[in-house]
């Protein structure tokens, strides 16, 4: 699957949201981040992007996990 261009997941039902690919940018209001999945409670994870952060991937990669692990 192809990623697109970053989508607003506020204009997004819960179904289309499930959907999405993990990876992709996402937006929500100004704020963008890389879209992480959601949990089996249907808790969406993202994670956000800021300026200047340090260790990034871990903190993705820390936050996939959660994801796809925890319920």
């Amino acid at each position: 699957m192809k990623y697109t261009k970053a989508v607003d997941v506020w204009a997004l039902s819960q179904d289309q949201r499930k959907q999405l690919q993990i990876g992709q940018w996402v937006l929500a209001g100004s704020a963008k981040g890389q879209w992480l999945g959601q949990k089996a409670s249907g808790s969406d994870v993202a994670a956000w992007h800021h300026k200047g952060i340090k260790g990034w991937k871990a903190k993705v990669s820390t936050l996939r996990a959660y994801a796809k692990n925890w319920g």
